[in-house]
């Protein structure tokens, strides 16, 4: 009984030590974990950040050409940087659910312009004897003028909360 009790304090001071280098462990291994969460988010944004901002100068440049004449012009919306990041499905848990979802509203009406506006370059190159082209044109040509305003407007609120995501991660 007495070696039970010379032993007891060592085998307490070994589970104590065993249950505080687990913890630690497991505390080092979440702190990587997010780390590398943000250093991804990081990357991310900065790419997303860049393809919204390149594809709202397209969006600029061709809005008089749809304004001013019937048959506008054609213009390349990029999404690769998109596509990209919600591959893994994991975006919202990378840059936060509020941002993955407004992004989702700016990239659905840069799809959905894109749609468009291609069919708008078939049409171009369409007989002109097709029944019902000229009305065609102006339907598709309105289509691009209201997703043309309706991206160009909801534009700055998505890159200003990139940049508050992006000023949060960097003083982490």
């Amino acid at each position: 009984m007495e070696l039970l009790y010379q032993a007891l304090p060592e085998m307490i001071a070994t589970l104590i030590g065993v249950v505080v280098g687990g913890l630690g462990a497991l505390y080092i291994e979440r702190q990587r974990e997010l780390s590398s969460t943000r250093k991804r988010a990081r990357i991310i944004l900065h790419n997303l950040y860049g393809e919204l901002e390149d594809n709202f100068y397209a969006l600029e440049n061709a809005k008089p050409a749809y304004e001013n004449t019937p048959f506008g012009k054609s213009f390349y919306i990029s999404t690769i940087a998109w596509k990209t990041a919600t591959t893994g499905g994991d975006l919202p848990d990378i840059i936060g659910f509020e941002l993955a979802d407004n992004m989702e509203n700016q990239y659905s009406i840069l799809m959905r312009l894109g749609y468009y506006v291609d069919l708008m370059t078939q049409l171009w190159f369409a007989p002109d004897s097709i029944e019902g082209k000229r009305e065609m044109q102006q339907g598709f040509r309105q289509h691009i003028i209201n997703g043309l305003q309706e991206a160009i407007e909801y534009h700055p609120f998505v890159i200003q909360q990139i940049s508050v995501t992006q000023k949060a991660l960097a003083e982490k």
